[in-house]
């Protein structure tokens, strides 16, 4: 199954979120050769039964780690078009249903993708340098 970028349901929406944070912070800690969880990873039980506060917390948290990754726009940038496909029902800490599972994993796959592509792209530019 691959990411639905038109799906708007609140838990898909929030599992998306906590993809692009898990990933953002995963991204400054191998940059940082620092080997320990994330803390989307961390607080992935608490964040599906309380996601709008736990969502605050994750997000404060990522701050040090955009910094790291030189402001991180393209994840910021990621976040927010996720936001505004349905900001209304991101409100609330109605416990998450499996569906986040579904956008949290769809979401890596497409990063995880991007990076891939991203790595060739630079290997090649490297390769014709020489």
């Amino acid at each position: 199954m691959s990411l639905d970028e038109t799906r708007t349901t609140r838990d898909y929406l929030y599992g998306r979120l906590l993809a692009i944070a898990d990933v953002l912070e995963e991204k400054a800690l191998y940059k940082a050769k620092e080997k320990r969880a994330t803390n989307a990873a961390r607080y992935m039980q608490q964040f599906a039964q309380r996601p709008y506060q736990t969502w605050k917390q994750i997000h404060e948290a990522l701050t040090p780690y955009m910094v790291r990754l030189g402001g991180a726009h393209y994840y910021k940038n990621l976040m927010a078009q996720v936001v505004n496909l349905n900001p209304e029902a991101l409100e609330g800490n109605k416990p998450l249903s499996g569906e986040y599972l579904l956008g949290y994993y769809c979401q890596r796959q497409k990063l995880r993708e991007k990076s891939d592509d991203s790595a060739s792209e630079e290997n090649e530019n490297v390769g014709s340098n020489e």
